[in-house]
């Protein structure tokens, strides 16, 4: 079964992407912060990675540079999600390796499209 690691400061947003993916038969891990996600990718080493663009601290783009500095975590697949996709965002986005970006509201078809490809 693949793991999919999922990061938002929205609880309900975290409820809502586990019940989609975990229904369509990923095992679903979930963190509130950019230092749990270090942590728990490190720890779990998930085949892919959910992570939101805006929480406060640490925000998606300082924990997926976190996330390449480290040896376990470098070429983890990581899509972003965010609420507004800008060319500035994305280009960042690309520079860090992430795969994709999905704006938010989050879309069950895009979510399972992104976790299948991978």
């Amino acid at each position: 079964m693949r793991k999919i690691l999922i990061t938002d400061d929205d609880p309900m947003m975290l409820r809502m992407a586990s019940f989609i993916l975990k229904k369509s038969g990923y095992e679903v891990l979930t963190a509130y912060n950019g230092i749990e996600t270090v942590a728990i990718a490190a720890a779990e080493q998930p085949d892919l990675l959910f992570l939101d663009l805006e929480m406060p601290e640490t925000d998606g783009l300082k924990t997926l540079k976190m996330l390449r500095e480290q040896a376990e975590t470098a070429e983890m697949p990581v899509c972003l999600m965010t609420g507004t996709v800008t060319d500035a965002i994305r280009r960042q986005a690309e520079a860090l390796g992430a795969v994709d970006i999905i704006c938010k509201p989050l879309q069950a078809d895009a979510l399972n499209s992104i976790a299948a490809s991978i």
